[in-house]
């Protein structure tokens, strides 16, 4: 009998615990633990792959830990990993199997992009996310769970819980597609994982895709994100060093191309960034033409598609002949079979479905999929699940359970990676509420520089020492990037770095990520620099950084950001992305101030603005301000209807006009439907970067004491812990 075998009949047959503990190693204080959790009937099918993965994980420095769980409730799982983390020095879990899906709800403000009616099925309006389990300080009321998906279990978000994410440890799934097989797949990814550990390599080769309409299709977002990949691998300025970049321009149907380059096993990373579904991820839109015959076609292909929207399409193919010009000839074919499915068949061979992926061997190592629903994994299936359960050697996957933003930084503190950090601890400084990690958490690249190699243990022995990360952050100027930005991460967590000091940084660091790190830290302190700090990065070399720091601008509505911003918005070395991130300027300001600033650079900037163009943009800037204004009237009056009312507020959640901060406090105060006052409450929390946070969050309190609803005095509760 083995030793592993000993510990566990001892543990049950003894002393009948209600959950199976298996320390594969000794307990020193010094070495780390990882949880992994299995379902009842996934341990009891394959419970040697299961203790085989478990023993894989044990090194010198952490402990497999087996938890089984018996409870069918994220509650005692979550109080189980709270357990450990305070006794030995958890690091992470692993959740195998069936395990209960907390769905979160109230809380929309901590994902990217979701932004549904709650009054939606709750199935659709809750956020699949394991933030539940993996960040401790968050605080739940438990609502039910759901009586057809069992595995479903719903929570809210408290009003005296944090209002932001602080993972204290990292998570991942390894759920198969429901079916006949899933056992027997969890298994053979177990048992691969397990061999992942036994001889990793170094870093060498790196890819990352850009697929249709994804940041405007911007080619400077992808050319700097190339250099910046540059930054945190160095290996890949190397002799032997790869970096691979495929656009969906290179083909009409590119997905041959990039699934022929995941296959490749010598591929450790990529980065996928394209949109997506629960089951498609999309690649192609329409191609481009090279010659009038290609054209003609593209636009056939086109006219065919929309004339099969109608019911009656006989008026639409006159209406098209007319208005083009074209001959009837071009559409009269919408119909006809072969035609249909000739088109079908381009639509499919545009994207990648989960049909796709049936037999399908990927082969990077760690596979990043930039994508809305892609890790939806409340469904039976879903795309992540396929790119590692499957022969090839993917061991991790990083996707999102919902939709969520183009505009983030999705690489961020990845070269860590090549420092032989574990997956689950480059990624759980990043994590959103949809974002999420399958796959073995643990697998760790050897790392690059052998000066390093403690690291990976010190993120979690040290994570609460400012003073080791306050060296790390004073260390050698040439230490590896991320390493810098990691430092400036954990000193902010431990509350032990200001907003002047992450505003030097910003101002002086060679590194983009570093500078970038330093800025994304100062919008979460968000203080009385985080003007100045927008002001900054918004002239960064990193395009990113840029792009960010205009979102970020938008929301804040700084006067002293007005000059800069009418300069953007014309000048013709602003990118494509950072122009769409631009769209609200017109209206945080008054218009008249706005003209002034734009004619400024209007007389400057004629070769490329000119003047029918310019008027063309001052007029649009008067009608988004007109319509601004309209909505804050629509919140001021009392005879404003129910149903205008709700779209202003619902504007205001995404846009943060500072104009509309009276609009939303005379709903909360005045207004008789508790449906709005809720919504207006909860649409305030949004303006934790505005230069008017310490009013607004003034004017929260002092409703929060005059409103008697105690569910709106909740939500204000709740907006009040936001802003603060």
């Amino acid at each position: 009998m083995s030793k592993l075998q000993k510990v566990k009949n001892f543990n049950f047959f003894l002393f009948s615990l209600p959950v199976v503990l298996l320390f594969l190693a000794s307990c020193s204080a010094k070495k780390s633990s990882v949880a992994v959790v299995v379902d009842r009937q996934t341990y009891d099918a394959i419970s040697e792959a299961v203790d085989n993965y478990v023993n894989a994980i044990t090194t010198s420095d952490r402990e497999g830990v087996l938890v089984v769980d018996i409870w069918n409730n994220p509650d005692s799982i979550k109080n189980k990993l709270k357990e450990m983390y305070a006794s030995r020095m958890l690091e992470g879990a692993v959740f195998v199997g069936k395990i209960p899906v907390p769905m979160i709800r109230d809380a929309q403000y901590l994902t990217t992009a979701f932004k549904m009616s709650q009054k939606s099925p709750w199935i659709e309006s809750s956020v699949p996310s394991d933030r539940f389990y993996d960040d401790f300080d968050l605080k739940f009321d438990y609502l039910g769970q759901d009586t057809v998906n069992t595995l479903a279990h719903y929570y809210s978000l408290r009003a005296d819980s944090p209002q932001e994410i602080t993972c204290d440890i990292y998570s991942a799934r390894i759920k198969a597609p429901a079916g006949e097989n899933e056992y027997e797949a969890i298994a053979d990814f177990l048992n691969k994982a397990a061999e992942a550990h036994e001889n990793p390599e170094k870093m060498r080769n790196v890819l990352h895709f850009a697929g249709h309409g994804y940041n405007s299709d911007s080619m400077n977002a992808r050319m700097d994100e190339g250099s910046a990949l540059r930054e945190q691998f160095p290996f890949l300025n190397e002799y032997g060093g790869s970096l691979t970049y495929i656009d969906h321009t290179f083909d009409d149907f590119v997905r041959d191309r990039l699934l022929t380059s995941l296959e490749d096993e010598e591929l450790d990373l990529a980065i996928l960034h394209h949109h997506g579904s629960e089951d498609t991820q999309y690649f192609n839109g329409t191609p481009t033409g090279g010659n009038i015959r290609r054209w003609i076609d593209l636009s056939r292909d086109y006219l065919r598609s929309v004339i099969r929207r109608y019911d009656n399409p006989a008026p639409q193919m006159r209406r098209m002949v007319e208005t083009y010009g074209i001959p009837y000839s071009w559409v009269s074919d919408a119909f006809d079979k072969d035609k249909i499915y000739l088109d079908s068949l381009n639509y499919a061979n545009k994207n990648t479905m989960i049909s796709d992926l049936e037999g399908y061997a990927s082969g990077a190592t760690i596979v990043v999929l930039d994508a809305c629903f892609n890790g939806a994994f409340i469904n039976d299936d879903y795309i992540a699940a396929h790119y590692i359960f499957n022969p090839g050697s993917t061991i991790a996957v990083k996707a999102n359970t919902v939709n969520t933003l183009q505009d983030t930084w999705t690489n961020e503190l990845m070269g860590l990676l090549n420092l032989g950090v574990c997956v689950g601890d480059w990624a759980k400084g990043q994590l959103t509420l949809e974002s999420h990690l399958f796959g073995d958490p643990t697998f760790a690249f050897a790392p690059q520089y052998e000066e390093y190699k403690n690291l990976e243990h010190d993120i979690v022995a040290q994570r609460d020492n400012a003073g080791y990360w306050r060296k790390v952050l004073d260390g050698p100027a040439d230490a590896p990037a991320d390493l810098k930005a990691l430092a400036i991460k954990m000193l902010y967590r431990n509350n032990a770095i200001t907003s002047d000091e992450l505003l030097q940084i910003a101002k002086e660091s060679p590194y983009m990520n570093v500078r970038l790190e330093a800025f994304m830290t100062n919008c979460k302190i968000a203080d009385e620099n985080l003007s100045e700090a927008i002001k900054v990065a918004m002239y960064d070399n990193f395009e990113l950084t840029r792009r960010l720091a205009l979102i970020a601008a938008g929301k804040n509505a700084d006067p002293m950001l007005l000059q800069d911003l009418a300069k953007f918005y014309l000048a013709p070395q602003t990118t494509a992305r950072e122009l769409f991130q631009l769209g609200k300027a017109d209206e945080i300001f008054e218009n008249e101030e706005f003209v002034k600033a734009l004619e400024i650079y209007g007389e400057k900037y004629e070769r490329w603005i000119d003047e029918k163009e310019f008027d063309a943009l001052v007029k649009r800037a008067e009608r988004s301000y007109k319509s601004a204004m309209a909505d804050i009237e629509t919140l001021m009056s009392d005879e404003s209807s129910a149903r205008d009312k709700k779209f202003a507020i619902s504007r205001e959640r995404n846009n943060c006009n500072p104009f509309s901060v009276d609009g939303l406090c005379h709903v909360v105060e005045h207004d008789s439907d508790k449906e709005l006052q809720l919504a207006a409450a909860e649409a305030l929390g949004w303006f934790n970067f505005s230069y008017m946070k310490p009013q607004i969050l003034q004017k929260c309190k002092t409703l929060y004491e005059k409103v008697s609803d105690e569910d709106v005095k909740n939500e204000l509760l709740k907006t009040i812990n936001r802003l603060n």
